[in-house]
């Protein structure tokens, strides 16, 4: 049996969960607040984690509360910041 490849929400989620253990047996979803779960460090943690891994540069500009809000959000920042530095 062949395995799905891990899609940029997995990738990201695992990292969550195992730099903060306590998370995943919360059950935090994809579409789960991240505020009040993941501090200034912890987020700066995910960007060290999402910018080698997903080979994305971040600016001051993309860390909002916006783009952090979900894991979901995190990913879709990824596929814009992947789809514009195809072009």
């Amino acid at each position: 049996m062949t395995q799905c490849p891990m899609t940029i929400e997995d990738k990201i989620r695992d990292y969550i969960f195992r730099q903060y253990p306590a998370l995943q047996v919360k059950g935090l979803g994809d579409l789960d607040p991240l505020a009040g779960v993941l501090d200034s460090l912890a987020v700066l943690g995910v960007v060290g984690f999402i910018e080698p891994e997903f080979s994305v540069e971040l600016s001051a500009s993309d860390l909002t509360d916006e783009n952090f809000e979900t894991i979901a959000s995190i990913a879709r920042l990824v596929e814009k910041l992947s789809a514009s530095s195809v072009k």
